[in-house]
C-alpha cells in the first residue's frame, strides 16, 4: 500500500504581493498558493515584471526544448549565482554557453562513469566508517543510533565531488568550513532573489553573497593554481579532463578563471543536489518499511554475485525506481527561470512581452493534479517498466524534470544516478532505516536547492 509522505502544503491565495513576497523570504514555497497545483498557466504583474508559472506540458516542451534560443536563462540566475560560480555553464547563454557545454561534455565523456566509480566507492566507505563510529559511541550499539542523515549525505556527496574532481578525500576541517559556507549562501541567495524582485541594486544584492562565496572560491582556486603549476602531479580526475578539454569550434580551452567557475558550479550542483536527493530518499525508505525491505532484498541479491560493481548497480531496477520517485516528490532544484527574448509572443491566450520571467517548478509539475495520478503518494512502481502504465511512462518523459529538459539538461545526470544508487545500496545493505520519532519529520524549505530546516533525523539499526 502506497504511503503519502508529509510535504509543505501550498498556502491560501492572497492578492497582496508584499505579503506573498514576505511569505517567500525564507523559502520560495511561500510564494505558491493552492491554485498553482491546478492551473496550466499562472500569471501576475510583479512590480512591473510580467511573471508566468508554466505547468502545461506542451508549453514546457516549447520553452525548454523547441525554442531554447528565444527563452534563455533569466539574468536573475546569473546575478544570484555569479558571486559563487562566476560565468559558469549553468547561468550563461548563447555561444558562451555552447562553447562551455562542448568542453564540459568532452571532459565528462573522457572521465566515464567506470573511471570515477572507485572514488565514489571510497567516499561511500568513509561515510560508513563515520556512521559506525557514531553507533559505537552508543551504550547499546545494536539498538542503533539517531543520526542526522542530511548531514551524513552532505559530507559524503561533497567527498565524492572532491575525490572525483581533485583526486583526494575531503578533510574534516574542509567539510565543516565549505559546507557551512554553502548553507549560508543558500539562505542568503533565497532572500537575494526576493530583493531583486523589489528592484534593489544588483551590486547590493551580490555584496550580501560575496563573503560566503569567497570562502568556497578561494579554496577551489588554491587547488586549481597548485595543479596548473604542476599539471603532472594530478591524478586521473575530472579536473585533469577539464584542463585538457579543447573546443574544436573556437580552438580554445578553459582559462584558469573559467576552471574555477566550472569547478565551483560542479561542486554546487554535484554536492548540493545529490545531498538533498539522498536525504529525501533515506527519509522515504524509513517511512515505508515494505519499500525498504524490497530494496534491501534486491541489493542483497546483487551483492551476492560479487559486490556492487558498476555493472551490478545497473541491475538495481527497484532501487533506481525508488530514486526516480524520490526526485519526483522532492526534486532538489525545485524551480528555475527563463526570460522571453527577441520578440513578443503568446503563451496559450496570454500575452508574453519581451523581458517576461517564466518560472518552471518541478516541485509543482511533479505534484500537479493534471499530470501524475495520486501525485502526492510515494509509489516507485511508477518507474518500473513491468508495473507502470503507458501514461506513466509518457509522464516520465514529459512531466518529470529533476534534471531539466532539452539541450540544457544537466550533463551530470548519469553521474548522479550512479552515485545515488551506490550510496543508498551500501547504506541499506548495512543498516535498517527507521524514523527517529513519530510525528517529527523534515521541515522542507525551497532555496537554491531543497533542504530541511531541522535536518533529517533517522534511527540507524545495524542489520544482523
Amino acid at each position: 500500500m502506497a504511503i503519502t509522505p508529509p510535504w509543505p502544503k501550498p498556502l491560501p491565495y492572497t492578492a497582496n504581493l508584499l505579503r506573498r513576497l514576505a511569505r517567500g523570504w525564507t523559502s520560495w514555497f511561500g510564494l505558491l498558493n493552492e491554485w498553482d497545483f491546478r492551473i496550466a498557466l499562472g500569471e501576475l504583474n510583479l512590480l512591473g515584471l510580467r511573471v508566468f508559472l508554466v505547468n502545461d506540458r506542451a508549453l514546457v516542451r516549447r520553452v525548454l526544448v523547441e525554442e531554447v534560443e528565444n527563452f534563455p536563462k533569466h539574468p536573475y540566475t546569473l546575478w544570484i549565482l555569479e558571486p559563487l560560480i562566476g560565468r559558469a555553464i549553468f547561468s550563461v547563454n548563447g555561444e558562451e554557453w555552447a562553447r562551455q557545454r562542448r568542453l564540459i561534455d568532452q571532459a565528462f565523456q573522457a572521465a566515464q562513469l567506470e573511471r570515477v566509480y572507485p572514488a565514489m566507492a571510497a567516499a561511500t566507505d568513509a561515510m560508513l566508517e563515520r556512521l559506525d563510529q557514531e553507533l559505537a559511541q552508543q551504550p547499546d550499539a545494536m539498538q542503533g543510533a539517531v543520526v542526522d542523515i542530511e548531514a551524513a549525505m552532505t559530507w559524503v556527496t561533497a567527498d565524492v565531488i572532491v575525490r572525483t574532481i581533485l583526486s583526494r578525500p575531503l578533510q574534516a576541517d574542509e567539510a565543516r568550513e565549505v559546507v557551512e559556507a554553502f548553507g549560508r549562501y543558500q539562505r542568503r541567495a533565497a532572500r537575494a532573489l526576493v530583493l531583486r524582485f523589489l528592484h534593489l541594486p544588483r551590486r547590493w544584492v551580490q555584496r550580501s553573497l560575496q563573503r560566503d562565496a569567497g570562502v568556497i572560491r578561494r579554496w577551489i582556486q588554491g587547488v586549481i593554481e597548485e595543479r596548473l603549476a604542476a599539471p603532472d602531479a594530478g591524478g586521473d580526475d575530472l579536473l585533469a579532463y577539464l584542463m585538457a578539454a579543447h573546443d574544436p569550434v573556437s580552438g580554445t580551452s578553459f582559462s584558469a578563471e573559467e576552471l574555477v567557475d566550472q569547478v565551483c558550479f560542479l561542486f554546487l550542483a554535484g554536492h548540493e543536489t545529490s545531498a538533498s536527493a539522498l536525504s529525501s530518499a533515506c527519509w522515504l525508505l524509513a517511512l515505508d518499511p515494505t519499500c525498504q525491505q524490497r530494496f534491501w532484498a534486491e541489493v542483497d541479491g546483487v551483492a551476492e554475485e560479487g559486490g556492487l560493481a558498476p555493472e551490478r548497480l545497473r541491475k538495481l531496477d527497484y532501487g533506481a525506481a525508488v530514486f526516480q520517485e524520490t526526485l519526483r516528490l522532492y526534486p532538489p532544484v525545485s524551480f528555475f527561470i527563463r526570460e522571453r527574448q527577441s520578440t513578443e509572443t503568446t503563451l496559450q491566450a496570454s500575452r508574453c512581452p519581451v523581458g517576461s520571467l517564466l518560472t518552471f517548478s518541478p516541485w509543482v509539475i511533479h505534484r500537479h493534479e493534471d499530470h501524475w495520478p495520486e501525485p502526492n503518494q510515494f509509489r516507485p512502481e511508477r518507474f518500473l517498466l513491468d508495473c507502470s502504465t503507458p501514461e506513466e511512462r509518457r509522464l516520465s518523459r514529459e512531466a518529470w524534470l529533476p534534471y531539466g529538459l532539452g539541450p540544457r539538461k544537466c550533463p551530470g545526470a548519469a553521474f548522479a544516478q550512479q552515485e545515488a544508487l551506490l550510496v543508498l545500496a551500501e547504506l541499506i545493505g548495512k543498516y535498517q532505516l527507521l524514523p527517529a520519532s513519530e510525528g517529527i519529520g523534515p521541515e522542507w524549505v525551497g532555496r537554491l536547492t531543497l533542504r530541511s530546516a531541522n535536518g533529517v533525523l533517522l534511527r540507524l539499526v545495524p542489520r544482523q
